[in-house]
């Protein structure tokens, strides 16, 4: 044991726990930890945002592209705040992230005294968006309870977790001894679940498979493959289960969902109707949440399996035939296993069938979506198959690249599953910092992309060059959208007076380029991809990407 300060006893402990890269912004209520954060300095990156609420994006970006969980550090009371925003993005997304904030000292804490920052109820703010939060009284409990954070992050849903120290308690010595990396085995289902599941399947004459988050989250994408080809099944995912299979596989379907936007599809997606037609459903890694799945029209066949980590998933919104708590990965292993060797039940003729529907819905995007289709495939024409996008809430995204860009190799698309705006480009560049030998792309709108568009800066500054897609109609796309389908076309709130993109990231000593057609869309990306440096491609689609050509 050795006797160290509190703000010693954080930085020490993350580099114990393998922490690389930490995002935040300075405060006189966390100099401990950063003075600490000074003596590692070659070991650790810091990288320091202009808003709270990027730096916990960033170290959401940064997670899900790594595996690895994100480390932001916030100040006591508003840079704590400005944080909540980014941690509930984390929260839904089962994102690890770890916000470590500050608090008065601990003599005043929550007395309401009117110390600088002070919040009422600073843990209580945090509560709504955490799997976890404390408060830590003394310097001594410092490394236990990031151990534990990290220890939670392999073995439960990894939602992120808040830690406060007060700034007194970063500065007291004490006797302490850091806890090292230990790697825990992500727990399996039970296996009588196991057995009953596996039972279905091999009995099961037309079945499919649904893949979430949690497959990619896991590193379960050989294991989902096995599976799907050992019983000649297909697989179809949510958005942010995407590249958990490759595209070119033919038993791989594609995102469910009908035409997106906000006008109703003169044709239904025929994925749909197969569904319709199966008996059995595996779903695996997804909470099958009520706005991505009942509520976007989903129907599942009577046999439901759900193999899901966080047991409150299973049975919430579909009646389940077997419930399995369980790490994604460790549970496609655990069915894997149970039917090896044995045979299955699966009608003849059912790989043909898959074959051709995969076919079809390729065809209904091309009929439903064929402007959004030329985009997303010319971009895809410029960028490596390893390329990871990482896309904003926006019309591009959702009648777009969640539908019409293919995707080949896991942990390369992600969303926001809570659906705020500003996700994008902040997560873009913790992807990019996480991942720099990587091509990493941001598709954004012109709203969205402005809730951070001060880390612009952060990515000059910290040689961060990501490729942000504005597609800009100079308007909240989606709801003017909403307006004309069924309000009359009575525009309110939806239009936006935007600046000169270009201009704005020369001024940042950034690249900025104009993009007015969809010619000049690729060789503008494929441009931007090797300018070493921030890139912004401002899109002209003043009738939105529907009519972009």
């Amino acid at each position: 044991m050795a006797q160290i300060k509190g703000g010693q006893a954080v930085v020490e402990s993350l580099l114990a726990q393998g922490v690389d890269t930490v995002f935040g912004i300075i405060s006189f209520h966390m100099m401990e930890i950063y003075d600490a954060l000074y003596d590692h300095r070659d070991a650790i990156r810091f990288i320091s945002t202009r808003h709270e609420h990027a730096a916990a994006l960033m170290a959401d970006g940064y997670a899900r592209v790594t595996g690895k969980p994100g480390v932001c550090l916030t100040s006591t009371g508003p840079g704590a705040a400005n944080s909540v925003s980014g941690m509930g993005e984390a929260y839904f997304s089962s994102s690890p992230v770890l916000n470590i904030t500050s608090t008065a000292e601990e003599a005043i804490y929550g007395r309401g005294l009117g110390a600088a920052h002070e919040t009422k109820d600073q843990l209580g703010m945090f509560t709504a968006v955490t799997q976890s939060n404390h408060h830590v009284s003394q310097p001594e409990a410092i490394p236990d309870r990031l151990y534990e954070a990290f220890e939670r992050f392999q073995t439960r849903r990894p939602r992120p977790i808040e830690i406060e120290i007060p700034v007194d308690v970063q500065g007291q010595v004490a006797d302490m001894e850091i806890p090292q990396l230990t790697q825990f085995t992500p727990p399996g289902a039970d296996p009588a679940s196991v057995e009953r599941a596996a039972q279905l399947l091999l009995s099961g004459k037309r079945i499919a498979v649904l893949v979430g988050n949690g497959v990619q989250r896991s590193g379960a994408s050989n294991e989902l493959v096995r599976l799907a080809e050992t019983l000649g099944i297909p697989v179809f995912s949510t958005p942010s289960g995407k590249g958990a299979m490759s595209d070119e596989n033919p038993l791989y379907l594609g995102v469910y969902g009908n035409r997106p936007g906000w006008t109703p599809s003169p044709k239904q997606n025929p994925l749909q109707g197969f569904l319709d037609s199966l008996d059995t459903v595996l779903v695996v890694g997804s909470s099958l949440s009520q706005s991505r799945a009942r509520g976007a029209g989903l129907r599942l066949p009577p046999n439901i399996i759900h193999v899901d980590i966080d047991s409150e998933s299973i049975g919430k919104n579909y009646e389940t035939s077997v419930g399995g708590v369980g790490d994604a990965g460790a549970g496609l292993a655990q069915i894997n296993a149970a039917i090896e060797g044995k045979s299955s039940q699966i009608t003849a003729g059912f790989g043909q069938e898959v074959r051709e529907l995969k076919g079809n819905i390729s065809d209904f995007w091309w009929e439903m979506m064929p402007n959004e289709m030329k985009t997303m495939e010319a971009i895809r024409s410029v960028v490596e198959r390893d390329a990871v996008f990482i896309g904003d809430s926006a019309s591009a995204v959702y009648r777009g690249a969640s539908y019409c860009l293919n995707m080949y190799e896991p942990r390369t698309y992600m969303t926001p599953l809570w659906s705020g705006l500003g996700f994008g480009f902040p997560a873009a560049v913790g992807a990019k910092a996480g991942l720099p030998d990587r091509q990493v792309i941001c598709l954004t709108g012109d709203g969205g992309f402005q809730f951070n568009i001060q880390e612009i800066g952060t990515c000059v500054q910290y040689g961060l060059s990501p490729v942000v897609i504005i597609f800009n109609d100079n308007a909240w796309g989606v709801l003017k959208d909403m307006q004309k389908a069924y309000y009359k076309s009575r525009y309110m709130a939806v239009d936006l007076q935007n600046p000169d993109f270009v201009k704005l990231a020369e001024s940042y000593g950034a690249n900025g380029v104009r993009v007015d057609s969809l010619k000049e869309l690729a060789p503008a990306l494929e441009a931007a991809l090797h300018a070493g440096t921030v890139t912004l491609i401002d899109v002209q689609t003043p009738g939105g990407i529907e009519n972009f050509a």
